[in-house]
């Protein structure tokens, strides 16, 4: 029983030593192949995995701790730069994160993904300031600033002073009111307060007409002759009253005078005196309706010695006011009376644009308005897109339109070339102050390049260094900048595409940009 027991024993211990030297030969196994592929590293861990920044296979996203220093050599923060400490060398090739052309980490290197340049870029100047940018050294062991290879890795240009001159215009990053744009559409129309209808004072035919239609015309300008019957009557009438009033004021002196002689009796005095009255009166009524045909007190004068009969019943229609001519309704030989508007003048020199306001959009526009402030607006139409045409708010409706719910708005535009025609369709922009201030530059300096938004600012003497930026609200021709560049700064306004194509020729080469 015992000598069996020693048996299994001695079985177990067997099988025990078999499979602890079959473990032992797995670990030392494992373990060198692991030390074989960098998994496995004997001695401090390196720093990357400390940070824990190595988030994956072919990732960029190895951002450093606001409170890390930046690699000045390599651009790269300290922690992660592989080239100062080969140590992170087995952690970059574990993940899958390296660039085996370049020999560097994938997520490092800006010849194969040309667009890293502007996030290292941006790691040096938002961190350290563009001072920063000075000690930047290359792997050329220079200064990057000063490395015709290296620079655009920086997104810094270097433009000679006649070249900037020429083709880039610049603008100074300022702080200006913010404002609330308001975009309507409306019509143009004619200013009401200056359209005038032509009537005649009286009808007749037309024996000939002066202006036509379009024309412009002076105050007291001839437009039409009309022999009119009407004129003929009043004339005749005038010339008839006159003769009473004349018999009239020769009977009253008469009587008059036989009266302080005491030959006439008062009676016969107060009768002449009664007739005198009556003919001044019917002469003032006669001398007004001729007036109504637009003759002054001199052709009411000639009418009494007048002898040349054709001329006796001839109406010249002159023109109340200067303006244009935007309607005509009347040719030679027709046929017109008093109740007919044969000429419509307008001065076209100031037009009206009447605008559908939102209800949302009142309560800012009546504030500004009801404090007395001016309110200006920028109009274009389609017939000459590039053109801005100024004008001012000066009217809102007082009815809301049941079926649009908008509001009617009123801006005077002033038209001194004559461009606006009644009937236009315009776009209008209102500015109104939010009394607030925000820091702007010109919408055309600010580009944009996968889905990131940069400009390009100066940095000293002919040296141009590229600066993403994080844009708000668009306010007129500027745009807000939220974040990326201080007020003071110059920028390129113009030409900063001119810029951006010469980093391009730098990462790619010259034969690929041009």
């Amino acid at each position: 029983m015992l000598e069996t027991i020693r048996r299994n024993n001695h079985s177990l211990m067997q099988k025990a030593n078999h499979f602890g030297m079959a473990l032992f030969v797995f670990v030392v196994l494992t373990a060198t192949a692991l030390w074989l592929t960098g998994n496995l590293r004997f001695g401090p861990p390196a720093r990357a995995e400390y940070d824990g920044a190595v988030t994956g296979p072919n990732t960029h996203e190895h951002e450093c701790r606001t409170d890390e220093g930046v690699c000045e050599e390599h651009t790269v923060p300290e922690s992660l730069c592989a080239r100062c400490d080969p140590e992170l060398t087995a952690a970059f090739r574990a993940k899958g994160d390296w660039c085996a052309e370049h020999n560097l980490p994938e997520s490092q290197c800006t010849v194969c993904d040309p667009n890293l340049m502007s996030s290292f870029a941006s790691r040096i100047t938002g961190t350290s300031g563009l001072s920063a940018l000075e000690e930047a050294m290359c792997e050329h062991r220079i200064r990057t600033v000063e490395c015709d290879s290296c620079r655009f890795e920086l997104g810094i240009v270097q433009v000679q002073p006649p070249v900037a001159n020429a083709l880039i215009e610049t603008a100074v990053v300022r702080n200006m009111e913010r404002t609330e744009t308001l975009k309507l559409t409306g019509q143009v129309q004619l200013d009401k307060t200056t359209v005038v209808d032509v009537v005649p004072a009286g009808g007749g035919q037309v024996k000939r007409v002066e202006k036509l239609l379009g024309q412009e015309v002076n105050e007291g300008d001839l437009l039409a002759v009309i022999h009119s019957a009407d004129l003929g009557q009043a004339k005749a009438q005038f010339l008839e009253v006159q003769a009473r009033l004349e018999l009239a004021n020769s009977t009253f002196e008469r009587e008059k005078d036989l009266l302080e002689k005491k030959v006439s009796s008062k009676a016969d005095f107060l009768i002449a005196s009664s007739e005198l009255k009556a003919a001044q009166a019917c002469y003032a009524a006669a001398e007004r309706r001729l007036r109504l045909f637009g003759l002054e007190s001199e052709q009411i004068e000639a009418c009494k010695s007048e002898k040349d009969n054709s001329h006796f019943a001839e109406f010249l229609l002159h023109a109340p006011k200067s303006g244009t001519i935007i309607a005509q309704n009347i040719s030679a030989g027709a046929l017109v009376d008093s109740t007919q508007s044969l000429f419509t003048i307008a001065d076209l020199s100031n037009v009206w644009i009447w605008c559908d306001l939102y209800e949302r959009d009142l309560a800012a526009l009546r504030e500004r308005l009801s404090s007395g402030q001016k309110v200006a607006a920028k109009l274009k139409t389609k017939a000459f897109e590039a053109q801005v045409f100024d004008g001012t708010v000066d009217l809102i409706g007082t009815q809301v339109d049941e079926h649009t719910r908008t509001i009617k708005v009123r801006i005077q535009v002033e038209n001194k070339e004559r461009k606006l025609k009644p009937g236009m369709f315009a776009e209008a922009e209102i500015a109104i102050p939010l009394n607030a201030r925000a820091t702007v530059v010109p919408s055309t300096a600010v580009l944009s390049d996968e889905g990131r938004s940069f400009l390009f600012q100066q940095w000293k003497n002919d040296f141009w260094v590229r600066r993403d930026v994080r844009v708000g609200r668009r306010l007129g021709n500027f745009v807000e900048i939220l974040q990326g560049v201080p007020a003071g700064a110059t920028v390129v306004a113009r030409g900063a595409f001119m810029l951006k194509s010469d980093i391009l020729r730098e990462k790619m080469g010259a034969g690929c940009a041009d």
